[in-house]
């Protein structure tokens, strides 16, 4: 399952979506960063759940723009 969570405060609300295929969920996270991206504090973070803890996979902010972790 792949889960995509966007932030405009760090701790604050989130916005959420969750995925069975990798190209969907990357196509979403795209998606928002379009959106979203510019905002000052966003965080659009994509991770993978799986039988372990939760792996992050990609992550957005304005300062950093994209970072592929895996």
């Amino acid at each position: 399952m792949f889960r995509m969570v966007v932030r405009f405060t760090a701790g604050g609300p989130a916005v959420t979506g969750e995925w069975s295929s990798s190209e969907t969920a990357v196509r979403k996270f795209r998606s928002f960063v379009g959106l979203y991206g510019d905002h000052a504090t966003v965080t659009i973070t994509l991770t993978e759940s799986g039988l372990g803890r939760p792996r992050v996979l990609r992550t957005w902010t304005r300062e950093h723009g994209e970072t592929v972790v895996a």
